[in-house]
């Protein structure tokens, strides 16, 4: 009798663990509809960690809630809401394909039209706001151009709507060496808090008599465009995760110099390095938009510097990948988007890879006969914007092809540690 219960104890004890080794892996549904440019979970159960990995045009979420642009993620055991972020291509699908242990699952995802958080064909409600309603943005600060007066008052609204859109920290600069006004916006990254990677256009158009044109209100190309795709990516940054912490910027002053984003970079804490910048100024007319009559053609250049020649090779590489692969866009020699490693000053991304900080800069100026038509002059309005895309909705198709590749940009880089810096990292600054 006594064997006899020993024995049922032993018996239960190995049926037990048995059970506790089972693998288990439940998918809630097979077949997904994630909407394009919005943040999508859904259910997976197992009880050991398993593996999901992508074939098709999106991304995954981690389970810190970080994009990832790997095609694959192990996820942590008992974790039961991975997510994807979809790229912009309604009608396309994806398949993911779930392992645990030796449990397989294959989910269908078919990727549905949404307004979503990034959807740069919204854009055209922006440029509108800001020419309508905050124009005269001249300089900044102090000086004969009123006072700055128009542009301070518009940067404590964008504050406030950097604010709303929920930002850890939104600030107006106050630095002690200048009044200069930048607004800049801070999201703290989950792992490499004082590592930054820094987004921005700046917010000033150019004053009376500014040459060649002789000055402008509204500067809706030079550079309201520029400040109009820093909102619109700040809408997704604002609520995202990242590695990296984000810097969304409007900076004051460039027509005079640059003054706003040289000012940032010299009160950059000692602590901190900026991981990488990318710079929008004038940058309304692009792909995919079809020049009118007259007009063209236009072209989105993309130019890299401030990097390794190792990781310049990189940047252009994450260009041609996004352009080519990702969102899977074929431009014509009508509306081509071109990218190169070259540094010129002509905008505030030289303050930044002057200091050896890598950066993309985004440039399309219209084409040369209308560019020099409104450049610095009272002709850089909304109004001719829209004639030279053929209309709103061109517009803002050409914005939302600039929001999507900056914004997956941004994601590769986010992704990278230790192996992707500046050339700041050589000198051992």
């Amino acid at each position: 009798m006594v064997c006899l219960m020993l024995s049922s104890c032993l018996l239960g004890c190995f049926g037990d663990g048995a059970e506790e080794d089972k693998v288990t892996l439940v998918v809630e549904e097979m077949e997904l509809q994630a909407p394009a440019g919005e943040l999508f979970f859904w259910t997976v159960e197992s009880n050991v960690e398993y593996n999901i990995a992508i074939d098709g045009p999106g991304f995954l979420i981690d389970e810190n809630g970080v994009v990832r642009d790997s095609d694959n993620w192990t996820y942590p055991a008992g974790f039961n809401s991975p997510g994807l972020f979809m790229h912009p291509l309604p009608g396309n699908t994806a398949i993911l394909n779930i392992s645990a242990g030796e449990r397989y699952e294959s989910v269908n995802v078919t990727i549905v039209e949404a307004a979503g958080i990034v959807n740069g064909e919204s854009a055209f409600d922006t440029i509108d706001w800001l020419t309508t309603d905050h124009n005269n943005r001249w300089c900044g600060r102090a000086s004969i151009h009123d006072g700055g007066d128009n542009y301070a008052a518009s940067a404590e609204v964008m504050k406030a709507h950097m604010e709303d859109i929920g930002f850890d920290h939104v600030e107006v600069t106050e630095y002690e060496e200048s009044d200069l006004k930048n607004v800049v916006a801070y999201n703290y990254g989950e792992k490499y808090p004082d590592e930054w990677i820094v987004i921005g256009g700046h917010f000033d158009v150019a004053y009376a008599f500014t040459p060649p044109g002789g000055g402008t209100s509204e500067g809706a190309n030079d550079d309201t465009s520029g400040s109009t795709v820093s909102l619109e990516m700040a809408e997704a940054l604002g609520v995202m995760n990242f590695d990296h912490t984000v810097v969304a910027a409007l900076w004051a002053c460039e027509e005079e110099g640059l003054l706003g984003s040289a000012a940032f970079v010299d009160n950059i804490p000692d602590n901190v390095t900026v991981k990488a910048y990318m710079n929008f100024d004038m940058v309304s007319l692009n792909y995919p938009i079809i020049p009118p009559p007259g007009y063209g053609p236009y072209d989105l250049s993309i130019d890299v510097a401030g990097g390794t020649d190792e990781n310049l090779t990189q940047m252009l590489e994450w260009v041609q990948q996004t352009v080519e692969d990702e969102l899977r866009y074929t431009p014509d020699s009508s509306n081509s988007i071109d990218w190169a490693a070259a540094e010129s000053c002509a905008s505030d991304h030289c303050s930044f890879f002057s200091a050896d900080y890598a950066t993309f800069n985004f440039f399309s100026a219209g084409g040369d006969a209308s560019f020099w038509q409104e450049w610095h002059s009272g002709s850089d309005s909304l109004d001719f914007m829209v004639a030279k895309a053929g209309g709103q909705t061109q517009l803002g198709s050409g914005f939302n092809t600039l929001v999507w590749i900056s914004l997956h940009l941004f994601i590769h880089v986010d992704n990278t540690g230790d192996e992707f810096q500046g050339r700041w990292a050589l000198s051992g600054a």
